[in-house]
């Protein structure tokens, strides 16, 4: 073998191990809102009636419970109700890779929910861009109930991841 194809097949081989590695800088965490203290009494549970959807797993008592299917929903324009209130969805820049790995793994496109966004009086009303990370933080916090994204998973008084 000549020296080229010697070096090109280094190359691929450094390629290949690094491949498993780049899908952890793009991937996201849901995170859903958490109830306001004074709506949560500590060591009870909501009603089944009272409960957003089918659920995470293993989440703590006071996320809000959605499905994926709630997700998709609320995401292209679709009014998700939560015992009477909107659920509000947060999102980052379209171009911002999160949010190309977040919608894609919806099947959606970040481009429609910007649009969304722009052009309709309901889905303004439930979907909110923001620019960064503490943006969307602060987007859950103030929108309760509400989900957005992010690029590891975060736990505070006000979200916890629901995905």
């Amino acid at each position: 073998m000549n020296q080229f194809c010697l070096r090109g097949l280094r190359r691929v081989g450094l390629l290949l191990l690094l491949i498993p590695v780049l899908p952890a800088w793009a991937d996201t965490v849901w995170h859903c809102s958490r109830a306001p203290m004074a709506e949560h009494v500590a060591g009870s549970r909501p009603d089944a009636g009272d409960l957003f959807a089918l659920a995470h797993q293993d989440g703590a008592d006071d996320v809000i419970q959605i499905s994926v299917t709630d997700l998709i929903d609320v995401y292209s324009g679709v009014s998700v109700r939560l015992s009477g209130l909107p659920l509000s969805a947060c999102f980052m820049p379209v171009n911002d890779p999160t949010t190309v790995k977040a919608m894609r793994d919806l099947g959606l496109s970040a481009d429609v929910s910007s649009a969304l966004a722009r052009k309709s009086s309901i889905a303004r009303n439930n979907l909110y861009r923001i620019t960064d990370e503490e943006e969307m933080k602060a987007c859950i916090k103030r929108r309760h109930p509400a989900v957005g994204y992010l690029n590891r998973a975060q736990v505070t008084e006000q979200l916890a991841p629901c995905f």
